[in-house]
C-alpha cells in the first residue's frame, strides 16, 4: 500500500476517491471503487482521510498559556468569540496541539458537520475529517496553492490556509505578505501562465509552478505529520458496541449458557456439601452425648476436642492415659489383684483407684511396681474383708 495519503472529497453532493498522483478522481459510488476503498479501509494503518472543504472551515494559529490548557476544551469557544460572527452555539470546535503554547484550531458550523457524516456513510467514522487546507505540503517559509477551478486552496502555515475564490486570492496574499513574506511560493495547477497571472507581482519570482492538482500536491505532503481531526467533542467516534455484540452474540450466548451450568453445578454441590455438613453436626452431637450426657453443646466437635487434649495430658500432672498405662501392666503382673472402682482427678493428674488382693504383701508389690514404673504410689487405707484385703491406692505422675 502507498504511503501517501488517499483523500475522500466532495464535488458538490458526490463523494470522490482521489489517490497520489492519479488526474481524475474516482467516484466513490461505483461498485468497483467502493469494494477498494472497504478493502483499504479494513487495513489497521489506511491512510484514508476526508478532505473538509476549506471554504467551510476557519483555521487559526491560537496561543494558550500553560495554565489554560487545562480549561481548553470549555474555554476555547469564548476566546474565540469576538472574531467570530456567528453564534457560539451553531459552531463546532476543533483543536490540535503544535507547539508546547500554541493550538491549530478549526471552526465549522454544525449544520456541516451533519451534512458531511451524511454524504461519508458508513465509513464516516473510519477516517480523519482534515481541513482540506492542512492536506497541502507545508514547509517554514513556503507556501502552497492549488487551482481547483474557479477556487484556489492556499496553505500559508502549519495551522494557516483556505479555500477561496481565484478573483479574492490576490487581496488574500497581499494580507499575508503584510505579516511575512515567504521564501517560496508552490503552484499546482493546469495553466502557468493564468495560474501566475492571478497572484500579485511582487511574489511571481518566487513562484514554482508544477501541473497537477491535489492529487500532484499529495505526492510530495508528508503524510506522517500529525493532523487536526475535525471529530472531536460530541463527533468523537464511540466504540462499535452494537456491531461488536452483532459479531459476537453467538459466543457470549455460548459462554452465557456455560456460566449458567458452572453456576447451577456449584449450587447443587453447595446445596449437597450443605446436607453432608448437616448430617455430620448431627452425628458429631449424637457422639458427644455419649460420653457427656448433660449441659448445653454450642460447639460439640470443640469440647470433645478439649476433653481428649485433657486426657492426653492435664494442666502440670498426668495423663489419663499416662497412667492407666503403667498402672495396667501393674495389675497384671501381680496374681489375684482386682481392680473395684478407679476415679481420674483431671486437676490433680491423679488416680485414685479401690482394688481387691489376696494380701496385704500383693497391694504393697503393685505399689512397687507402679513406682519402678516411674509413678508415685502411696497407700491410703488397707483392711481385711472377709479371706481377701481391700486397699486404696493414690497414683500420680513422676515427681
Amino acid at each position: 500500500m502507498s504511503q501517501n495519503r488517499t483523500v475522500l472529497c466532495l464535488q458538490g453532493a458526490a463523494l470522490y476517491w482521489c489517490l497520489p498522483g492519479s488526474a481524475i478522481p474516482e467516484p466513490v459510488d461505483e461498485e468497483k471503487t467502493k469494494e477498494r476503498l472497504d478493502a483499504q479501509l479494513s487495513q489497521r494503518d489506511h491512510r484514508v482521510v476526508f478532505a473538509a472543504p476549506g471554504a467551510d472551515v476557519r483555521l487559526t494559529d491560537l496561543p494558550v498559556a500553560r495554565e489554560e490548557r487545562r480549561h481548553l476544551d470549555n474555554s476555547l469557544p469564548f476566546m474565540l468569540e469576538e472574531s467570530l460572527t456567528d453564534e457560539l452555539e451553531d459552531l463546532h470546535f476543533a483543536r490540535l496541539p503544535i507547539a508546547a503554547d500554541r493550538f491549530a484550531v478549526a471552526v465549522t458550523a454544525h449544520e456541516c458537520m451533519s451534512v458531511w457524516r451524511k454524504a461519508l456513510g458508513d465509513c464516516w467514522d473510519k477516517v480523519p475529517w482534515v481541513p482540506e487546507p492542512l492536506l497541502l505540503p507545508w514547509n517554514e517559509d513556503t507556501w502552497t496553492l492549488v487551482f481547483d477551478g474557479d477556487d484556489v486552496v492556499l496553505r500559508s502555515g502549519a495551522a494557516a490556509g483556505a479555500r477561496i475564490e481565484r478573483g479574492l486570492l490576490e487581496p488574500l496574499v497581499d494580507g499575508l505578505l503584510a505579516a511575512e513574506t515567504p521564501k517560496q511560493i508552490v503552484l499546482y495547477g493546469q495553466d502557468e501562465e493564468q495560474d501566475l497571472a492571478t497572484l500579485p507581482e511582487v511574489v511571481r519570482p518566487l513562484c514554482s509552478w508544477r501541473r497537477g492538482g491535489l492529487s500532484a500536491a499529495l505526492l510530495v505532503a508528508d503524510s506522517d505529520q500529525p493532523l487536526l481531526d475535525l471529530r472531536q467533542g460530541s463527533y468523537a467516534p464511540q466504540l462499535p458496541y452494537v456491531r461488536w455484540w452483532r459479531q459476537g452474540r453467538s459466543l457470549a450466548a455460548l459462554l452465557l449458557i456455560a456460566l449458567l451450568i458452572h453456576l447451577l453445578s456449584g449450587w447443587t454441590d453447595l446445596m449437597q456439601l450443605e446436607r453432608d455438613n448437616l448430617a455430620l453436626r448431627t452425628e458429631i452431637q449424637a457422639v458427644y452425648r455419649e460420653v457427656n450426657p448433660r449441659g448445653q453443646v454450642p460447639d460439640a466437635e470443640r469440647q470433645l476436642r478439649r476433653q481428649v487434649a485433657t486426657l492426653r495430658g492435664g494442666d502440670g500432672g498426668a495423663s489419663f492415659t499416662g497412667l492407666l498405662a503403667p498402672l495396667g501392666q501393674a495389675v497384671a503382673a501381680v496374681d489375684g489383684v482386682i481392680l473395684a472402682s478407679l476415679n481420674y482427678s483431671q486437676r490433680n493428674g491423679e488416680l485414685r483407684l479401690n482394688l481387691l488382693a489376696p494380701d496385704f504383701a500383693a497391694v504393697e508389690t503393685l505399689r512397687q511396681q507402679l513406682v519402678d514404673g516411674g509413678l508415685r504410689a502411696s497407700l491410703e487405707s488397707s483392711s481385711r474383708s472377709g479371706d481377701r484385703v481391700r486397699a486404696r491406692l493414690r497414683i500420680g505422675g513422676s515427681s
